[in-house]
């Protein structure tokens, strides 16, 4: 059986599954330590990313359910095949799915077929998150919200600061879900017929099961673009 490692964030590891996929599957270790001291980590938080227990924990079950997913564990130094940080060494195309792919000579082809599979659970036709991080397009989002069907449609998912801090600058009232894990976070998506966000896990989340989605791009690092109907960048 093959075996994997990641430490990047949430989002990093969701965009790392088309090649997992692609080398035939697994099992998948990832580090609670967040690659701290490793040289291929350096990110805003230094020399490691925030994966931790309790975020593995919110993926694990995302994860395992995946045909190509054997099961998830947290890595203590075990001995792996494929080391998936080494996509940081392939920063330079237009979305992180290439980075790894590129990272084990595989073709991007791979990522053009959804790779995420979850069941469904409509909430709201539209989905809206928003981190707190690459935001870029403010009067994207002004627009957006003046629609009142908009609002009324909408669900927003994500960190509950988040959805506090989106209400208090656009001056909207969306509704709220909490969602503790990544797959109800999913499952939800996916039975939506718009996600509406910016550059986060919920992204790639979308992304992954190839759902409608407009995306507010971070200008700065535009690590996002994928060429495909049913995706729009704002």
């Amino acid at each position: 059986m093959k075996t994997f490692k990641h430490s990047g964030d949430l989002g990093d590891i969701i965009m790392s599954l088309p090649t997992i996929r692609a080398l035939g599957g697994g099992t998948l270790y990832l580090d609670s330590k967040g690659g701290k001291g490793s040289f291929l980590i350096k990110t805003d938080q230094g020399n490691k990313t925030k994966l931790n227990e309790n975020s593995i924990k919110s993926i694990t079950n995302l994860l395992e359910c995946q045909s190509y997913i054997t099961c998830v564990k947290f890595w203590n130094d075990e001995k792996i095949d494929y080391n998936l940080d080494e996509f940081r060494k392939h920063i330079k195309y237009n979305n992180l799915a290439d980075s790894h792919l590129a990272a084990f000579d595989l073709p991007f082809k791979e990522r053009d077929e959804k790779w995420l599979t979850v069941d469904n659970n409509f909430i709201k036709s539209i989905i809206i998150s928003r981190s707190c991080r690459y935001q870029s397009n403010h009067s994207f989002w002004g627009d957006f919200l003046s629609d009142p069907n908009a609002i009324k449609n909408s669900i927003f998912i994500g960190h509950e600061l988040e959805h506090k801090v989106f209400e208090y600058a656009f001056g909207k009232q969306i509704e709220y879900r909490e969602t503790p894990t990544l797959l109800e976070a999913a499952k939800i998506i996916h039975a939506s017929k718009l996600t509406v966000c910016n550059q986060s896990v919920i992204y790639t989340l979308a992304e992954a099961m190839k759902v409608n989605l407009i995306l507010e791009v971070y200008k700065p690092y535009p690590a996002c673009i994928f060429n495909r109907q049913g995706a729009q960048y704002v």
